[in-house]
């Protein structure tokens, strides 16, 4: 491990907690923030071409967010069970764990991206796609899905230096992206005039020069943790603990996706500019919701280095100061967000009145929201931090199941409020979740320890003594 990661390390495990909390949650946050700008700058350049291209892209985005789960899933499991192996100065298991992390991200990654190009067409139709909207939105769905094998790699790429501390170089790399992203979206849409099927080659291309540079970082530069490609044998005990930590949380955005799915769905019933605007501005929300949820992922990697190291007190303590850093900062963002709306979405609707208005009423109803949203982001952190993620999963279904779509449905079909009834419930659910979550929090951390890791020779022995039992009747 390099000097800086083994600074790192010591600040984490020894140093000021608010120092390392900031250290490293604020370029995962920026981080957050350039990712979140990828969809900023699609919305941006195709409301120069029109209203139904940004529809299109708000449709099909829920569906790229739903295969895209797998991997965020994998990606958290992978920061959780690294990081507690860096903290008891276990590198050769580090490595080893890195590379199941990445092998495994990469054969998933191309095996969803082969069923969803072959079944494109159903899985659209399967929610509802419109015959406006079909042609261009199964297009648009099958280059994008090109690049999920890429986009897999990456994740599993950024969840090793996040484990590691080192969050400000994935923000570099994220940064040099969106810059590349920029120039190239507009070279596909307005001079090779590819219509938006150029921003998912754009998209194709900067999540390849990313993985061009992780392989370096991991495989070529020299460094204590430095990867060979020579694979050591699998270890079946490491890959069903990323399935059994990672699988909450891909149910977690999977049901959030599915979530925004019947959304759509309601939303498509005030017709196209609606679902345009809900999309653009879930984008900008996304933009300044980013913080928060910089501040949950670098609170992650703090809980598992220090119960890692036994050290539940400070674990505590960064948790609590997550919840104050996070509450003042999304307090002061929602603030600006919804008193400066219009001067916001103004820059990307381009000349649809329709559009602007549209965008405008549903920042000023949800978007103070932001605060209910970082209470549960950093209650998430910690479970995802202690390998918990089974409440991660929970929050989401709660989320999703219990309050969005209940909420949704009523007021859609028993009220006037017509477009509103889709504010008012992203608005009421993010409030109620951020509530619950809270509790769960109160409820299942007074004890706060790392989950025990699964070895599949105890699960042999379970069966094996299940069988001798059954035999003896």
């Amino acid at each position: 491990m390099n000097n800086k990661a083994i600074k790192r390390r010591d600040l984490i495990l020894n140093g000021n907690i608010l120092k390392a909390l900031l250290i490293i949650s604020i370029p995962t946050a920026f981080n957050g923030l350039i990712l979140s700008t990828y969809n900023l700058i699609d919305a941006f350049f195709v409301s120069q071409i029109g209203s139904l291209e940004v529809a299109v892209i708000t449709f099909v985005s829920p569906i790229n967010s739903l295969v895209r789960a797998i991997s965020l899933g994998l990606s958290i499991a992978g920061t959780n069970m690294i990081a507690q192996e860096i903290a008891k100065e276990k590198y050769e298991s580090t490595k080893n764990m890195m590379k199941h992390l990445l092998v495994l991200s990469l054969a998933l990654g191309i095996a969803i991206m082969l069923f969803s190009i072959i079944f494109s067409k159903n899985i659209l139709l399967s929610i509802s796609a419109t015959d406006s909207l079909m042609q261009a939105a199964n297009d648009y769905f099958v280059i994008m899905m090109f690049s999920l094998p890429l986009t897999f790699c990456n994740s599993a790429f950024f969840a090793i230096k996040r484990a590691n501390g080192e969050t400000d170089e994935a923000m570099y790399v994220n940064f040099v992206g969106i810059f590349i992203k920029v120039i190239l979206t507009y070279l596909m849409l307005f001079v090779f005039k590819f219509n938006i099927i150029g921003l998912a080659i754009s998209t194709f291309i900067g999540q390849l020069l990313v993985t061009l540079y992780a392989v370096y970082d991991l495989f070529l530069k020299n460094s204590l943790l430095k990867l060979t490609f020579k694979m050591s044998a699998f270890n079946v005990d490491t890959l069903v603990n990323l399935v059994l930590i990672g699988f909450p949380i891909m149910i977690e955005k999977s049901s959030i996706a599915l979530g925004f799915i019947v959304i759509n769905k309601y939303i498509l019933s005030f017709g196209e500019i609606v679902l345009a605007g809900y999309g653009i501005t879930n984008n900008i929300n996304s933009l300044f919701f980013s913080f928060a949820s910089g501040l949950a992922t670098g609170l992650a990697p703090i809980v598992s280095q220090n119960l890692g190291a036994n050290n539940p007190k400070r674990a505590k303590k960064a948790i609590t100061l997550s919840f104050i850093v996070g509450i003042i900062l999304s307090s002061i963002i929602g603030v600006i967000v919804v008193f400066n709306s219009r001067s916001i979405a103004i820059n990307f609707t381009g000349d649809d009145p329709e559009l602007l208005r549209q965008v405008v009423n549903a920042m000023r109803v949800y978007s103070i929201s932001v605060v209910a949203y970082c209470i549960f982001q950093v209650t998430n952190g910690v479970f995802q931090g202690t390998g918990k993620t089974r409440y991660n999963m929970l929050i989401g279904l709660v989320r999703i199941y219990l309050f969005r779509i209940p909420i949704v449905t009523v007021l859609v079909n028993y009220t006037e409020l017509a477009e509103y009834s889709i504010w008012y419930t992203m608005l009421i659910s993010n409030i109620l979740t951020a509530i619950f979550a809270y509790i769960l929090y109160r409820l299942t951390t007074r004890n706060i320890a790392l989950v025990k890791q699964v070895q599949v020779a105890d699960f042999k022995k379970i069966i094996n003594k299940w069988r001798s039992k059954n035999e003896q009747r």
